[in-house]
């Protein structure tokens, strides 16, 4: 990450990165954690918000959910290249069940 994370801010307490923080750090133009979209689809990745959900509830994909302590509401954010990788599998998979049927 590009922030200084152990930053004192607010009288010396150290206080962790905010999700804007999180979210603007990028590898190269693409950013690190996206969040979900209220309606349609990830900009980046086409997913929807119920399919990020179900599948970082299944392991495919990392995802993160970021609270305040005594806090209710939070953020959860999503790792966009373990979204693109999970992608890449079913891609690898659809491609390799194709070729085991081409050869019967």
């Amino acid at each position: 990450m590009r922030q200084n994370l152990g930053a004192r801010e607010n009288g010396g307490r150290s206080l962790a990165p905010s999700a804007t923080q999180i979210m603007a750090d990028r590898e190269g133009s693409l950013p690190v954690w996206v969040r979900a979209p209220k309606q349609g689809h990830e900009f980046f990745s086409g997913c929807t918000r119920p399919k990020l959900y179900e599948r970082a509830g299944n392991g495919l994909i990392r995802s993160v959910s970021i609270r305040e302590p005594g806090k209710i509401k939070g953020v959860r954010l999503f790792h966009l290249a373990s979204i693109l990788a999970f992608i890449e599998r079913c891609e690898l998979e659809a491609k390799q069940l194709h070729d085991d049927q081409s050869q019967f």
